[in-house]
Protein backbone atom coordinates (compact mmCIF):
# COMPACT_ATOMS: atom_id res chain seq x y z
CA UNK A 1 0.00 0.00 0.00
CA UNK A 2 1.22 3.23 -0.86
CA UNK A 3 0.00 4.86 2.39
CA UNK A 4 1.79 2.83 4.28
CA UNK A 5 5.59 2.84 2.12
CA UNK A 6 4.78 6.75 3.08
CA UNK A 7 4.60 6.40 6.58
CA UNK A 8 7.51 4.40 7.08
CA UNK A 9 9.55 6.74 4.66
CA UNK A 10 8.72 9.14 7.38
CA UNK A 11 9.30 6.89 10.40
CA UNK A 12 12.65 6.60 8.75
CA UNK A 13 13.42 9.97 8.33
CA UNK A 14 12.17 10.24 12.21
CA UNK A 15 14.73 7.95 13.02
CA UNK A 16 17.74 8.96 11.16
CA UNK A 17 17.30 12.88 11.58
CA UNK A 18 17.42 13.18 14.63
CA UNK A 19 17.82 16.89 14.56
CA UNK A 20 14.90 17.76 12.42
CA UNK A 21 12.33 15.45 14.10
CA UNK A 22 9.82 17.80 15.02
CA UNK A 23 9.80 19.34 11.70
CA UNK A 24 9.87 15.90 10.34
CA UNK A 25 6.72 14.85 12.09
CA UNK A 26 4.61 18.00 11.72
CA UNK A 27 5.56 17.36 7.61
CA UNK A 28 4.17 13.46 8.14
CA UNK A 29 0.86 14.82 10.20
CA UNK A 30 0.23 17.67 7.38
CA UNK A 31 0.57 15.12 4.27
CA UNK A 32 -1.52 12.27 5.80
CA UNK A 33 -4.08 14.48 7.00
CA UNK A 34 -4.73 16.35 3.61
CA UNK A 35 -4.42 12.89 1.60
CA UNK A 36 -7.52 12.02 4.38
CA UNK A 37 -9.38 15.14 3.36
CA UNK A 38 -8.21 17.58 0.97
CA UNK A 39 -6.51 15.41 -1.60
CA UNK A 40 -8.59 12.42 -2.48
CA UNK A 41 -10.90 14.28 -5.23
CA UNK A 42 -7.94 15.79 -7.25
CA UNK A 43 -5.92 12.80 -7.10
CA UNK A 44 -9.24 10.29 -8.09
CA UNK A 45 -10.12 12.96 -11.17
CA UNK A 46 -6.46 12.57 -12.01
CA UNK A 47 -6.15 8.61 -12.07
CA UNK A 48 -10.15 8.51 -13.20
CA UNK A 49 -8.65 11.47 -16.00
CA UNK A 50 -10.31 9.44 -19.59
CA UNK A 51 -12.20 7.22 -18.12
CA UNK A 52 -14.59 8.50 -15.33
CA UNK A 53 -18.01 7.65 -18.25
CA UNK A 54 -19.28 4.21 -18.60
CA UNK A 55 -19.43 3.62 -22.81
CA UNK A 56 -20.96 1.14 -25.19
CA UNK A 57 -18.49 -1.33 -26.51
CA UNK A 58 -19.24 -1.90 -30.17
CA UNK A 59 -19.00 -5.82 -31.06
CA UNK A 60 -17.51 -7.41 -34.21
CA UNK A 61 -17.91 -10.78 -35.73
CA UNK A 62 -15.51 -12.40 -33.23
CA UNK A 63 -15.35 -10.30 -29.84
CA UNK A 64 -13.07 -11.39 -27.24
CA UNK A 65 -14.07 -9.74 -24.11
CA UNK A 66 -11.16 -9.29 -21.31
CA UNK A 67 -11.74 -9.33 -17.88
CA UNK A 68 -9.25 -8.47 -15.16
CA UNK A 69 -9.03 -9.64 -11.78
CA UNK A 70 -9.30 -7.38 -8.69
CA UNK A 71 -8.49 -8.91 -5.62
CA UNK A 72 -10.24 -11.78 -3.65
CA UNK A 73 -10.93 -11.99 -0.01
CA UNK A 74 -12.84 -13.51 2.45
CA UNK A 75 -16.31 -12.61 3.91
CA UNK A 76 -17.38 -12.33 7.38
CA UNK A 77 -18.18 -16.37 7.20
CA UNK A 78 -15.25 -17.49 5.79
CA UNK A 79 -16.08 -17.96 2.20
CA UNK A 80 -13.39 -16.35 -0.64
CA UNK A 81 -15.28 -13.45 -2.73
CA UNK A 82 -14.36 -10.49 -5.20
CA UNK A 83 -12.50 -7.89 -3.81
CA UNK A 84 -13.76 -4.26 -2.76
CA UNK A 85 -15.68 -3.32 -6.30
CA UNK A 86 -14.22 -6.30 -8.57
CA UNK A 87 -17.92 -7.70 -8.24
CA UNK A 88 -18.78 -5.43 -11.14
CA UNK A 89 -16.14 -6.27 -13.25
CA UNK A 90 -18.46 -9.66 -13.23
CA UNK A 91 -21.75 -8.05 -14.01
CA UNK A 92 -20.62 -5.87 -16.99
CA UNK A 93 -18.59 -8.36 -18.41
CA UNK A 94 -21.55 -11.22 -18.26
CA UNK A 95 -23.82 -7.93 -19.40
CA UNK A 96 -21.83 -7.45 -22.52
CA UNK A 97 -21.33 -11.46 -23.08
CA UNK A 98 -24.95 -11.28 -23.15
CA UNK A 99 -25.44 -8.63 -25.41
CA UNK A 100 -23.20 -9.51 -27.65
CA UNK A 101 -24.60 -13.14 -28.25
CA UNK A 102 -27.64 -11.62 -28.98
CA UNK A 103 -26.16 -10.38 -31.62
CA UNK A 104 -25.25 -13.26 -32.90
CA UNK A 105 -21.60 -13.04 -32.82
CA UNK A 106 -18.88 -15.03 -32.08
CA UNK A 107 -17.86 -14.15 -28.59
CA UNK A 108 -14.96 -15.39 -25.84
CA UNK A 109 -14.44 -14.40 -22.55
CA UNK A 110 -11.09 -14.31 -21.11
CA UNK A 111 -10.54 -14.27 -17.03
CA UNK A 112 -7.29 -13.00 -16.23
CA UNK A 113 -6.08 -12.84 -12.76
CA UNK A 114 -3.65 -14.72 -10.31
CA UNK A 115 -3.41 -15.35 -6.87
CA UNK A 116 -1.06 -12.56 -5.39
CA UNK A 117 -3.50 -13.37 -2.43
CA UNK A 118 -2.33 -16.69 -1.66
CA UNK A 119 -5.77 -17.95 -1.23
CA UNK A 120 -7.41 -21.06 -1.79
CA UNK A 121 -8.44 -19.75 -5.37
CA UNK A 122 -6.88 -17.52 -8.11
CA UNK A 123 -8.92 -14.74 -9.09
CA UNK A 124 -10.03 -16.14 -12.65
CA UNK A 125 -10.82 -19.44 -11.00
CA UNK A 126 -13.70 -17.72 -8.47
CA UNK A 127 -14.67 -15.23 -10.91
CA UNK A 128 -14.78 -17.46 -13.23
CA UNK A 129 -17.32 -19.40 -12.00
CA UNK A 130 -19.36 -16.40 -11.31
CA UNK A 131 -19.21 -15.61 -14.56
CA UNK A 132 -20.80 -19.14 -15.56
CA UNK A 133 -23.32 -18.15 -13.00
CA UNK A 134 -24.11 -15.24 -14.69
CA UNK A 135 -24.97 -17.00 -18.04
CA UNK A 136 -21.81 -17.17 -20.19
CA UNK A 137 -20.99 -20.44 -22.02
CA UNK A 138 -17.89 -22.73 -20.45
CA UNK A 139 -17.07 -23.39 -24.51
CA UNK A 140 -16.47 -19.45 -24.53
CA UNK A 141 -14.83 -18.80 -21.29
CA UNK A 142 -11.28 -19.14 -21.06
CA UNK A 143 -9.31 -18.86 -17.73
CA UNK A 144 -5.91 -17.39 -17.41
CA UNK A 145 -4.93 -17.99 -14.05
CA UNK A 146 -1.21 -16.87 -13.38
CA UNK A 147 -1.09 -13.63 -13.66
CA UNK A 148 0.31 -11.66 -10.73
CA UNK A 149 -0.02 -7.89 -11.99
CA UNK A 150 -1.62 -5.99 -14.61
CA UNK A 151 1.44 -6.62 -16.61
CA UNK A 152 1.45 -10.11 -16.06
CA UNK A 153 -2.15 -10.09 -17.28
CA UNK A 154 -1.54 -8.06 -20.46
CA UNK A 155 1.35 -10.44 -21.45
CA UNK A 156 -0.34 -13.85 -20.83
CA UNK A 157 -3.90 -12.58 -22.42
CA UNK A 158 -1.63 -11.60 -25.36
CA UNK A 159 -0.32 -15.32 -25.47
CA UNK A 160 -3.80 -16.84 -25.24
CA UNK A 161 -5.05 -14.23 -28.08
CA UNK A 162 -2.03 -14.67 -30.23
CA UNK A 163 -3.46 -18.14 -31.97
CA UNK A 164 -7.28 -17.07 -32.06
CA UNK A 165 -8.71 -15.02 -34.49
CA UNK A 166 -10.90 -12.38 -33.41
CA UNK A 167 -12.05 -8.75 -34.75
CA UNK A 168 -11.96 -6.85 -31.74
CA UNK A 169 -11.59 -6.70 -27.88
CA UNK A 170 -13.20 -5.03 -24.99
CA UNK A 171 -11.00 -4.78 -21.27
CA UNK A 172 -13.25 -4.72 -18.49
CA UNK A 173 -11.76 -3.16 -15.35
CA UNK A 174 -12.16 -0.54 -13.08
CA UNK A 175 -11.48 3.82 -14.13
CA UNK A 176 -8.99 4.02 -11.33
CA UNK A 177 -7.21 0.81 -13.01
CA UNK A 178 -8.17 1.43 -16.93
CA UNK A 179 -5.79 3.85 -18.29
CA UNK A 180 -2.29 1.89 -16.60
CA UNK A 181 -4.48 -1.75 -17.96
CA UNK A 182 -4.35 -0.10 -21.12
CA UNK A 183 -0.79 1.08 -20.89
CA UNK A 184 0.15 -2.57 -20.52
CA UNK A 185 -2.06 -3.86 -22.97
CA UNK A 186 -0.43 -1.88 -25.63
CA UNK A 187 2.78 -2.72 -24.43
CA UNK A 188 2.32 -6.29 -26.46
CA UNK A 189 0.08 -4.57 -29.56
CA UNK A 190 -3.31 -4.86 -27.63
CA UNK A 191 -5.78 -2.13 -28.41
CA UNK A 192 -9.01 -2.95 -26.55
CA UNK A 193 -11.65 -0.82 -26.21
CA UNK A 194 -12.38 0.14 -22.75
CA UNK A 195 -15.41 -0.82 -20.80
CA UNK A 196 -14.81 0.92 -17.36
CA UNK A 197 -16.86 -1.57 -14.75
CA UNK A 198 -17.86 1.29 -12.01
CA UNK A 199 -16.40 4.59 -11.79
CA UNK A 200 -14.80 6.26 -8.61
CA UNK A 201 -16.20 9.54 -7.75
CA UNK A 202 -14.13 12.25 -6.40
CA UNK A 203 -14.51 13.30 -3.36
CA UNK A 204 -13.18 15.41 -1.16
CA UNK A 205 -13.64 16.37 3.17
CA UNK A 206 -12.81 19.09 5.22
CA UNK A 207 -11.00 16.89 7.91
CA UNK A 208 -10.33 13.21 7.60
CA UNK A 209 -12.49 10.52 6.47
CA UNK A 210 -11.40 6.69 6.50
CA UNK A 211 -12.98 6.85 2.84
CA UNK A 212 -10.26 9.68 2.38
CA UNK A 213 -7.83 7.76 2.94
CA UNK A 214 -8.55 4.69 1.14
CA UNK A 215 -9.35 6.62 -1.73
CA UNK A 216 -5.95 8.38 -1.96
CA UNK A 217 -4.15 4.82 -1.38
CA UNK A 218 -5.69 3.91 -4.26
CA UNK A 219 -5.62 6.58 -6.85
CA UNK A 220 -2.23 7.14 -6.15
CA UNK A 221 -1.50 3.56 -6.22
CA UNK A 222 -2.39 3.79 -10.26
CA UNK A 223 -0.40 7.15 -10.67
CA UNK A 224 2.57 5.59 -9.02
CA UNK A 225 2.04 2.51 -11.57
CA UNK A 226 1.60 4.63 -14.40
CA UNK A 227 4.31 6.74 -14.02
CA UNK A 228 6.97 3.30 -13.27
CA UNK A 229 5.67 2.15 -16.66
CA UNK A 230 6.88 4.57 -18.55
CA UNK A 231 9.88 4.94 -16.58
CA UNK A 232 10.69 0.83 -16.87
CA UNK A 233 9.92 1.07 -20.92
CA UNK A 234 12.45 4.38 -20.81
CA UNK A 235 15.16 1.76 -19.44
CA UNK A 236 13.64 -1.19 -21.58
CA UNK A 237 12.31 -3.42 -18.93
CA UNK A 238 8.96 -2.91 -21.01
Amino acid sequence: MVLISLLLVFVVLFVVWKKRRVAIFLLACAVFWLLGSWLPGPLVRLANSGYDTMHEPRFGTRTVIIVLGGGTKHDRHGLLVPKGDSMTRIVLASSLYRRCMEMEKECLVVMSGGNPQRHEQSEADLYGSLLLDAGVNRADLILENKSLDTYENARNTEKILRSRQYDTSVLVTSSLHMRRALLAFAAFDLDPQPAVAIVRRPMSWWVPHPRGWFDSNSALHELVGIARFYVWRLLGLY
